[in-house]
């Protein structure tokens, strides 16, 4: 998993969006679908909106999630200042995917370019923590 962009709203006409973006929507999702396609009658969605892959980075690769958003915001600051200002939009986010390393503690930087960037463009950054497992943990 990468660090991808999440743009999500009840109202959010996320075909309309995307059918004029230079942004590609790798998971795209509408309110009202089920959570899990395999359980039609689980669930449903609250949200229309979408994720983008915005780099090749692994979770293990912190350092190269940081340079692909980095890069990213620069290429496409336009395009996403018009998804913060779409219709129906309610959160834009960079979501970071981190394997969680052995020991008590764990500490990650992210540099004030990117959090100046996303600043700039009203970005939202969320950082979720994987369990590396008992093999990851130096057990």
């Amino acid at each position: 998993m990468s660090c991808v962009l999440r743009a999500i709203g009840r109202s959010f006409d996320v075909d309309a969006f995307l059918s004029a973006s230079t942004i590609a929507g790798d998971a795209v999702f509408h309110r009202g679908e089920p959570r899990a396609p395999e359980k039609p009658d689980g669930e449903k969605r609250t949200a229309s909106g979408f994720n983008a892959r915005i780099g090749e980075s692994d979770m293990d690769d912190l350092e190269g999630q940081l340079q692909d958003a980095v890069h990213f915001l620069v290429e496409h600051g336009d395009e996403l200042r018009r998804l913060g200002s779409f219709d129906g939009v309610e959160e834009v986010c960079l979501e970071f995917a981190i394997r969680r390393r052995a020991g008590a503690v764990q500490s990650d930087v992210f540099p004030a370019d990117l959090l100046w960037r996303a600043g700039a463009l009203d970005l939202d950054l969320v950082v979720t923590h994987f369990d590396a497992g008992p093999e990851g943990r130096g057990n």
